[in-house]
């Protein structure tokens, strides 16, 4: 992949499960230009072994000592290439055009620096 549009950050600590559909949700990007980061903050449950399994070019793991969610997400906007990042928390899901939709805005509204996306529910771990 050349240097991506959207950088999306996962920050993710002892989720195997969810962080595996939180994923799947935001590999099914209609925006082809994406590339994704997961930062494994530390995890000691099957959070590795579980991505490790993932086997797509756009993601890619990172791996820190626990030290908490900020400093994941500063992690990952650290290792981002795109000129836009989104933050997609491990318990999140997205619908396929979200990023799309939000390109689009800020290509139509360039003096614009972020956009934020009201939820109607909370994460799946508060259901």
């Amino acid at each position: 992949m050349s240097v991506p549009l959207v950088t999306v950050v996962i920050p993710t600590y002892n989720a195997a499960d969810l962080v595996i559909e939180t994923l799947a949700s935001a590999l099914a990007q209609t925006l082809p230009e994406v590339e994704f980061l997961v930062v494994n903050d530390g995890s000691t449950d099957h959070t590795a072994e579980r991505l490790a399994e993932i086997a797509d070019r756009r993601v890619r793991v990172i791996t820190q000592p626990n030290a908490g969610v900020g400093a994941a997400r500063n992690r990952g906007l650290d290792q981002a290439q795109g000129r836009y990042v989104a933050f997609l928390d491990h318990d999140d899901l997205w619908l396929p055009r979200k990023l799309e939709v939000q390109v689009a805005f800020f290509q139509e509204h360039p003096q614009c620096a972020g956009v934020g996306v009201p939820w109607a529910k909370t994460s799946r771990l508060s259901q």
